[in-house]
């Protein structure tokens, strides 16, 4: 009996000392939270989806591309890429648009039609990536947070939504605006709280979360604030319009880019500024290193800082005179971005120390929604109002 008894417990401590491969308390207490703008490269939204290597992009060369059906086309669409590379894509055509699944080279899963979007579309997916969350209209239904399968079935529609791009907790409550206010959604579609005096502001306006679940956004039209996950205001800070949300690093300090003034934040985990830096291009958010580093454009130039505002590097993003943006971050801490002139939307990157691995010529045209990367080694480029999807191994 003693015997057997030893056995079970040495069983037990051998099972408890398995780790999840993606858990719910981070093993590295200091590293980045997610999600976020370019830590999270794949755009899921999702802090706790199931963790898969991003691999670099080594070549900077074109691969497959996708011709979607010509016509007038919409404002613009941001991929989402679950951990086995399968690409989700709002199509913006009019009248009628449609939700596209590709596989990672470029084949047709499923395509739903009839959901729409006039302004930003951006899709998020559920822990376990069985869900499909967008805010999206169709005919019949005005602006809604729609959720379908990864089959592409119709599962609940929420009315009333603002165009925003859900954030997903740990525990799967959903993350969005209803009826213009900071809303908590449960798993089924059901309204758990709203906070009135949180109202949305601009489309691509990312809401982030931290490790315990709060919630960071940007209160119309210029004020940050961190939110409780019952709902409640923890703190704010007031400063000028901003376009893309808000990043944090390790630490709980906070990072946003003025838009009407063009200067990188930065605030304590108090919501108390700390530092600015200049000449920043505002449009897009900064990014955050497995290290800590933030990472801006400014100009044609990528800078990398440290959590003090100390500048580490600077990189010309391009051969040309064009600015960077849309920055995204692989595993190695490899920086990628885009950028537009009259020849074509370029696709670039550069090294964890600032050094320049890459450029192409994609061939496309036309302003730029983000970009994206599959765990495969590979980036999307689609412009805003797109005709074509382009991919870079």
């Amino acid at each position: 009996m003693r015997y057997i008894l030893v056995l079970v417990l040495f069983s037990l401590l051998i099972y408890g000392c398995t780790e999840s491969t993606n858990p719910v308390n981070p093993v590295q207490t200091y590293s980045p939270i997610w999600p976020m703008p370019g830590y999270n490269a794949r755009n899921t939204s999702s802090p706790y989806a199931p963790t898969v290597v991003m691999n670099p992009v080594v070549n900077g060369a074109l691969d497959w591309s996708f011709t979607f059906p010509s016509g007038n086309f919409s404002d613009g669409s941001q991929f989402c890429v679950d951990s086995r590379g399968f690409v989700y894509y709002l199509h913006q055509i009019g009248t009628l648009g449609a939700l596209y699944k590709f596989t990672s080279d470029g084949k047709v899963v499923w395509k739903k039609d009839s959901l729409m979007q006039n302004n930003f579309a951006a899709i998020s997916l559920s822990r376990d990536e069985s869900r499909i969350y967008l805010v999206a209209y169709k005919p019949g239904i005005n602006d809604a947070l729609f959720c379908l399968d990864s089959a592409g079935n119709y599962k609940w529609h929420l009315p009333s939504a603002l165009v925003t791009k859900p954030a997903i907790g740990s525990d799967g409550i959903i993350y969005s605006f209803y009826n213009n206010s900071l809303t908590a959604v449960s798993p089924d579609g059901s309204v758990l709280w709203t906070n009135a005096l949180v109202k949305g502001s601009a489309a691509q306006n990312y809401i982030a979360l931290d490790r315990e679940g709060s919630i960071y956004t940007v209160n119309y039209p210029s004020t940050y604030v961190k939110v409780s996950k019952e709902g409640t205001i923890v703190w704010q800070f007031t400063a000028v319009n901003n376009f893309s949300g808000m990043v944090l690093d390790g630490y709980g300090n906070v990072y946003f880019n003025g838009y009407s003034d063009d200067k990188l934040y930065c605030l304590n985990n108090a919501g108390q500024l700390k530092w600015t830096k200049p000449n920043i291009n505002a449009y897009f958010s900064p990014v955050i290193t497995s290290d800590n580093r933030i990472v801006v454009s400014s100009g044609i130039n990528l800078i990398s800082y440290d959590t003090s505002g100390s500048e580490k590097w600077r990189c010309q993003g391009f051969t040309g005179q064009m600015s960077v943006e849309g920055l995204l971050l692989d595993n190695a801490d490899n920086v990628y971005y885009i950028g537009d002139v009259s020849s074509g939307i370029y696709a670039g990157s550069v090294s964890f120390n600032g050094t320049k691995r890459w450029e192409v010529n994609t061939g496309l045209h036309g302003t730029l929604p983000p970009p994206v990367l599959l765990p495969g080694g590979k980036m999307l480029v689609a412009p805003k109002r797109a005709l074509i999807i382009q991919s870079v191994n």
